[in-house]
């Protein structure tokens, strides 16, 4: 089926223009508001319109994105579907690229701007966890690097992994994830992300911030293997590098510990919440020196920077 010329409900009507792009679950169209406020709209691939938990993951990712009150996080529209059973979502539209784009161009941040992206994120993830929402999903290509002013501001984007909890801790029929069912990122999850998504925490999220960072500081990965199963275990069994141990190079020890912390195997031995991390985050950070960026990128001028395993949520979850 085409996309519709136009989605909403009521008065507020969103014409459809380009085609932004695509993953697995949905396509991105650039859209208009009545008021002329530009929105990017999300669509339900057709052929997943017949599966019920696929529509059912679809409709919560609007319903806990919209839960989340940050500058940080793409904010939420409206949602809703059309009389043709096409579902949709409309965001704000946010202007400039992801996080791998700008990877996969400069391989390596400098401290400072490394500080800010994972600050910005940090500060997203503090509201979605006391909100009960669990990313799961959180890796550079789910991170926006919005223009803003005369700066750049990250935003977490795509909340089509992510689960709820309610501070109460009681299940609630927005659980769509079986024990057993595994999603997300092979290189950005936790160990314990592996073998079941429905049980882990916040502390899955820190995880994965703990490898953005790692990995734009450093233009690599904590854990290098050359495969998924080989991926896996070194997560279950080893420990990560250091970032002394893929560059080369001395780095603050405060800064060592951070990511020995973040990327710890246990959930209990990882920072306790996003406002610990980013505590930790920055007293660690601001010792680091930029001055071996270009010696790293140097380095990492002939290598690929490989796409990241991701497993997509099955339609066999269950409500």
């Amino acid at each position: 089926m085409d996309a519709p010329r136009e989605v909403g409900v009521g008065e507020a009507r969103y014409r459809l223009g380009e085609l932004l792009g695509s993953g697995a679950t949905g396509a991105v169209y650039a859209g208009t508001a009545p008021d002329g406020q530009h929105v990017a709209v999300k669509l339900l691939h057709d052929y997943l319109t017949e599966i019920p938990e696929m529509v059912a993951r679809f409709r919560r990712e609007a319903d806990l994105a919209s839960k989340i009150e940050s500058d940080h996080v793409a904010p939420v529209l409206a949602a809703g579907r059309t009389e043709e059973k096409v579902y949709w979502i409309a965001y704000k539209r946010l202007f400039g690229e992801t996080l791998d784009v700008s990877l996969r161009r400069e391989r390596v941040f400098r401290a400072d701007r490394a500080r800010a992206v994972i600050e910005h994120v940090l500060l997203g993830l503090q509201p979605a966890h006391v909100a009960g929402v669990v990313h799961r999903d959180i890796k550079p290509a789910n991170v926006f690097l919005e223009r803003h002013g005369d700066g750049t501001r990250a935003c977490i984007l795509d909340f089509g992994a992510s689960k709820y909890r309610p501070p109460s801790g009681a299940m609630t029929s927005q659980h769509l994830t079986t024990a057993r069912e595994t999603l997300g990122t092979i290189n950005y999850m936790p160990p314990e992300q592996f073998s079941g998504a429905a049980r882990v925490d916040a502390r899955a999220d820190l995880y994965a911030v703990g490898v953005v960072g790692f990995k734009l500081l450093t233009g690599t990965l904590p854990f290098l293997a050359g495969s998924r199963g080989a991926v896996m275990q070194a997560k279950t069994k080893g420990r990560p590098l250091s970032l002394r141990e893929v560059t080369d190079a001395a780095w603050p020890e405060k800064l060592e510990g951070f990511f020995r912390c973040a990327l710890a195997r246990a959930p209990e031995e990882r920072f306790a919440s996003a406002g610990a991390m980013l505590n930790a985050w920055r007293d660690a950070v601001a010792a680091a020196d930029g001055s071996s960026v270009d010696v790293l990128r140097r380095r990492l001028a002939g290598s690929q920077d490989t796409d990241d395993t991701v497993i997509e949520p099955s339609p066999e979850g269950t409500l």
